[in-house]
């Protein structure tokens, strides 16, 4: 809630509630001798029933109707209020609420004021009294239906208000909270009406014997409550482990768990670290507050160090309630506004490979179940995270060079296959060109420096080559010395270009090995050319099939053949 709105809820029960008190006081002028016992134990009664609430979304329901209505129907209207405010205190106390939710203290409180008002106009002016009643006629059944009916409809005329003016929600013509309050006031008025009569027949007993069964009724309702939620939870829970199961790289796993955790669990911030255990050192890999920013920078912890370090360091869940709490721990990196915090270690075959932490700037924002769930979860992030990693690990090994880590032949060619057949199916025209070269002379590299060193300039070599080609095409070792790219959507003539200054690139700067057969060197530069040609579809061949084939016989006829270290176009080989 905006700071103008929070003062001007608080400005509205200053100038309603006191003096509103104040006026019924001096106008009824009640008069409560030789009954204090009695109200007292109504307001045990009260305060034990609001002690165990139900939420049902962003409504709290507390079954208080029947106790307050029994006390209505016998002292009046002032003790009603007096007995559903201090309710409302025990309500608050119970949740613990947070400081920024301080303004449902005002919103509350004037709420149950003009609603004990509301209904009890409604109540007299259909001729209601106080006092004993035999509640037998007609003429004492309408105002009771009058009250029950009355405090229901300016309920939520104020909860409308509230909902809309104050909270900014969309306004709605039949609230969910409707439903909820007029099954509620069915439940509880007829729990009210034996109330009153047992008090009028035995007093203070007859509160207790109806009593325990209302305290009992709440508790029950609240705690079934509480699981059904925890179910649903639970639910949810294992919704996302399938949900990350599907996932086959470690980024798409890592966005959908905290796209789904910030649903599930309320949050200010979540981090994700991973741990490597050689090093005892935490790298953050992911992290997002509640407005979707994430951290620029890099972020480590070494063991032990802060809330993270703490929980790798004892290898179990914890949980924070308290700013108070984390101060005392060393290093601590979480933001000052963080009041609550949760940290669940990731385990791998009984290892801590990671931590995961969730935390919010209210206090006491967590209860235990909380915990449960991220145990939970962190315990599908780590087989998710395992299970992604194996998978890119066995594509890389079908799809990447061992000793280089460029694409390999069998890669390049059917990623070629698929592109055209994507292109035909589509009807689209586009242009692919391939560069295919060959290191000039390298059995003669490898005979006078070994094998090994052969292998580091191949190495060193697609490192440059991938760094050179960047995102502008797919760079592949096509075997031995051999190197292939394909480029999408160029002009032949600029595909020429690209394999000239591929060419330039090689034979400028010398490569530089160690592990070679020179005795008494520590390292030796060498100096390497290439032979290239290219080919372009559909300049140079009727299918995207043929390039490789063109581009290679361009290497040979055009390259090779003419000298070496140059680049030869299959336009001129053909």
């Amino acid at each position: 809630m905006s700071r103008s709105k929070n003062v001007a809820v608080w400005l509205i029960w200053l100038a309603v509630f006191p003096t509103t008190l104040a006026y019924l006081y001096i106008a009824i002028e009640p008069n409560f001798s030789g009954y204090w016992l009695d109200l007292l134990a109504f307001a045990i009664v009260v305060c034990a029933v609001a002690a165990f609430p139900i939420q049902v979304g962003s409504i709290t329901i507390f079954f208080i109707n029947g106790v307050s209505f029994a006390v209505f129907l016998y002292f009046g209207l002032f003790a009603e209020i007096i007995i559903t405010q201090l309710a409302l205190v025990a309500l608050f106390i119970k949740i613990r609420l947070k400081k920024s939710e301080f303004h449902r203290i005002a919103t509350n409180s004037t709420m149950l004021l003009l609603t004990s008002i509301f209904a009890a106009v409604v109540y007299y002016a259909l001729g209601g009294n106080h006092g004993v009643l035999s509640l037998s006629t007609l003429d004492e059944i309408i105002p009771l239906v009058g009250y029950v009916v009355g405090s229901i409809v300016v309920n939520q005329f104020l909860l409308t208000i509230i909902d809309v003016y104050v909270k900014g929600n969309k306004f709605t013509a039949v609230p969910k909270s409707l439903f909820i309050d007029s099954l509620t006031t069915a439940m509880i008025t007829p729990i009210g009406i034996i109330l009153y009569i047992l008090y009028l027949e035995i007093g203070i007993p007859g509160i207790l014997i109806v009593s325990f069964p209302a305290i009992l009724l709440s508790v029950v309702i609240s705690t079934y409550h509480k699981g059904r939620r925890v179910n649903t939870y639970l639910h949810e829970t294992s919704e996302i482990g399938h949900e990350l199961s599907k996932k086959l790289n470690v980024k798409d796993v890592l966005d959908t768990f905290i796209a789904r955790v910030q649903k599930l669990i309320p949050m200010s911030y979540i981090y994700v670290y991973d741990i490597t255990n050689s090093t005892q050192s935490m790298h953050l890999i992911r992290y997002v507050d509640s407005e979707g920013k994430e951290k620029a920078d890099e972020m480590s912890l070494s063991y032990g160090e802060g809330f993270a370090g703490q929980i790798y360091k004892k290898q179990k869940a914890s949980i924070i309630l308290k700013r108070n709490q984390l101060k005392s721990i060393p290093g601590i990196e979480l933001p000052e506004q963080v009041h609550s915090v949760i940290g669940v270690p990731i385990l791998r075959n009984n290892n801590v490979v990671g931590v995961l932490i969730i935390a919010s700037k209210q206090v006491r924002a967590y209860e235990k179940y909380h915990l449960m769930l991220l145990e939970i979860l962190g315990n599908f992030l780590s087989v998710a995270i395992e299970n992604a990693r194996h998978y890119q690990s066995e594509k890389n090994k079908s799809q990447r060079d061992r000793l280089t880590g460029l694409y390999n032949y069998r890669y390049f060619t059917e990623h070629l296959e698929e592109y055209a057949l994507d292109l035909m199916e589509k009807g689209l025209e586009e242009k692919l060109s391939v560069i295919l070269f060959d290191l000039d002379s390298f059995k003669k590299l490898n005979d006078t420096y070994g094998h090994e060193a052969g292998n580091e300039v191949l190495v060193e070599l697609a490192r440059r080559l991938e760094e050179y080609v960047g995102d502008r095409g797919i760079v592949a070792r096509y075997g031995g010395e051999e190197f292939t790219v394909l480029i999408k959507d160029i002009e032949h003539e600029e595909a020429i270009k690209l394999a000239e200054d591929i060419r330039f690139m090689i034979a400028k700067d010398p490569f530089v090995v160690y592990d070679h057969m020179i005795e008494g060197e520590d390292s030796v530069k060498v100096y390497v050319t290439a032979s290239i040609g290219v080919a372009t579809y559909p300049d140079h061949c009727e299918s995207p099939e043929e390039l490789i084939r063109q581009a290679d016989r361009s290497m040979y006829v055009g390259a090779k053949r003419s000298g070496k270290n140059r680049v030869a176009s299959a336009a001129v080989a053909m």
